[in-house]
Parts: C-alpha cells; sequence; structure tokens
C-alpha cells in the first residue's frame, strides 16, 4: 500500500468533517512517503491552511476551484479528450482496467476522477503504480497548471503528484493522449483506512 498516493487522493477530496478529522493522520503519511523535503514541507502548510481554516471556508474555496465552471477539473479526460466519444471509450477502457484488478465503482463519479484514480494506484504493486501514473502525467499536468493559474492551495498536492511521475515541467505539452497503459498486476491491497474505521476517500471498493 502506497500511504503517500493514498494521501494525496484524500487531500483533493472535498472538504468534510471526516477528512477534518483525520488530516493529522493524512500529514503523518506525507511525512513517512518517499516525496522530496520540499513537498513534504509544501504539503504539511496546506494541510495546516486546511485544519485551521473553518469548514464553510474550506468548502467554499474548493467549490470556487473545481466545481463553479470547473477551472480545474478533476476529471482526468476533460482535459485531453474533448471529443465526447473519444472520452467515454477512454472512461470505459479505464472502469476495465479497475475491473480487471477487482476493483468495483461505488460512486457517482466517473472513473477518471483523479482522487479515485489515485487510490486505485495506491494498492497496486510500486512498477505497475508508477507506470499508469506516468501514463497519465499529461493530464494531471493539465490539472495542475490550471491549479497554478489560479494560485490555488491545492497546487501543492497536483504538485506533488506531478514529481512523482516520469514527466519533467520543460516536457509538458498539452496534446491530445491516448488511454492509460494497460500492464499487468496480480493483485493489490485493501484501501487503507486513516482514522481507523473511517475513509475518507469513499469512493471506490475493493473485492475480497
Amino acid at each position: 500500500m502506497n500511504l503517500g498516493l493514498k494521501a494525496l487522493a484524500c487531500l483533493l477530496l472535498y472538504p468534510d468533517a471526516v477528512l477534518k478529522d483525520n488530516l493529522q493522520e493524512i500529514k503523518a503519511a506525507v511525512a513517512e512517503s518517499t516525496l522530496a523535503k520540499d513537498q513534504k514541507e509544501a504539503l504539511e502548510i496546506f494541510i495546516n491552511h486546511m485544519i485551521e481554516t473553518p469548514m464553510a471556508d474550506l468548502q467554499k474555496e474548493y467549490v470556487a476551484t473545481f466545481d463553479i465552471g470547473k477551472k480545474a477539473s478533476l476529471n482526468l479526460f476533460e482535459h485531453m479528450h474533448r471529443d465526447s466519444r473519444e472520452r467515454g471509450s477512454a472512461m470505459i477502457n479505464l472502469k476495465k482496467l479497475y475491473e480487471e484488478r477487482g476493483l468495483t465503482i461505488q460512486s457517482n463519479e466517473f472513473p477518471d476522477y483523479l482522487p479515485m484514480f489515485l487510490e486505485f494506484l495506491s494498492g497496486l504493486d510500486d512498477a505497475e503504480a508508477q507506470a499508469l501514473l506516468d501514463g497519465a502525467a499529461r493530464h494531471i499536468a493539465a490539472i495542475d497548471a490550471a491549479l497554478k493559474k489560479e494560485e490555488s492551495p491545492w497546487a501543492v498536492v497536483t504538485g506533488a503528484i506531478m514529481s512523482l511521475t516520469a514527466m519533467k515541467t520543460s516536457e509538458v505539452k498539452f496534446e491530445r493522449d491516448d488511454l492509460l497503459p494497460t500492464t499487468e498486476a496480480e493483485s493489490f491491497d485493501s484501501p487503507v483506512r486513516f482514522g481507523g474505521n473511517a475513509d475518507p476517500v469513499q469512493t471506490v471498493h475493493f473485492k475480497k
């Protein structure tokens, strides 16, 4: 289980009481992750911002960033697959990939929802998770660029995700990308639950 990816997935969720209650554990997971020191420090500042900001203000800020006008949509394929048919095909393939790994979606979110994708990767072995993350790098880079343009505090989260990919900033080109690569994997772990029985990421369910 990659707790770093799991923590980053949580930090991109809509802030609610469950997420707020688990921010200290998420901060600890970030501190123990393989992220670079500067990334950890930036994320710690952001998490402290989430802890200290009143819930209503934090939710308002989140909605203004990710929902109103979709300045920085967290749906990966929206940024590259402009044609609805292309996006639909990509979505079907990604859903099939989840199912092949024993994952069923139990939420209203689309399969390309970034927090869901990151949680999926957190349960894979390191090699496959890296291959799939690299395959999605241009999509994530588009979200990261939008957040940086808006000077959003959530940009430190997508920046940390990008630092885990093989893509360098100078290589980012916003072109249409094909589907995420499919690689073989035997199995993956059950999702970690921050805070005992409470799991901030409630978008997916792993089959036993």
